[in-house]
């Protein structure tokens, strides 16, 4: 944990557009297994960048921790959208997030 915390502290560093980024998933809720990935919401204040560009930008920061990480940077107003309309992946985040980095 304390590795994913440096690296998304990293992140905030580096990527000025980066407002949090979260933890949530299995990891977070304690839930773990051998092979379980870490699942990261990154809010972003706005992009320019498709999301499979996002996520090809952002994933270096988060390479070589020994676990897999999936990625999922959002603007804040796809964020807003996303909670309006109930969407799983969002209210997961907000239920069991756990805070790495903020801005």
């Amino acid at each position: 944990m304390a590795r994913l915390r440096e690296c998304a502290e990293g992140s905030l560093e580096h990527f000025p557009e980066v407002l949090e980024i979260r933890l949530f998933g299995s990891l977070a809720r304690g839930e773990a297994r051998p092979g379980s990935d870490a699942d990261l919401l990154i809010v972003l204040q706005d992009s320019d960048c498709g999301f499979l560009e996002r996520i090809a930008r952002f994933l270096p920061q988060f390479t070589g921790l020994g676990l897999g990480c999936d990625l999922f940077p959002y603007t804040r107003d796809e964020l807003a959208r996303m909670r309006s309309e109930g969407n799983p992946l969002v209210q997961a985040a907000d239920s069991d997030g756990l805070l790495l980095a903020r801005r």
